[in-house]
């Protein structure tokens, strides 16, 4: 009867400290892989370093677009500019212009 319940005993005490173990593995796994865990926390750390590259390359392109866009403006229309994006959207020649064809060999 004695042996049973030491055996009951220590039986019990090694189930809680596995639980216990259990219970603390499973919140340290998803502490490092879960859905907000560190690996998480890095690929979000590439991903923003990604997309800030991005914001600085599309913020100068449109930098670039709306300095064109403002010479182009009826208050402050640069003639020579205007005429250069009309010749080369359009395909349009001047009347004054030359065309030298260069001859194939």
């Amino acid at each position: 009867m004695v042996t049973r319940y030491r055996l009951r005993s220590a039986l019990l005490n090694l189930s809680l400290w596995l639980f216990a173990a259990a219970v603390v593995a499973y919140f340290g796994y998803h502490a490092v892989h879960g859905q907000r865990g560190l690996t998480a926390q890095r690929n979000f750390e590439i991903e923003i370093a990604t997309l800030k590259s991005d914001l600085a390359r599309l913020e100068a392109q449109r930098h670039t677009l709306e300095t064109k866009v403002a010479q182009l403006r009826p208050e402050s229309v640069d003639r020579d500019i205007l005429d250069e994006e009309a010749r080369t959207q359009l395909g349009w020649l001047n009347p004054n212009d030359r065309v030298i064809i260069p001859a194939k060999h």
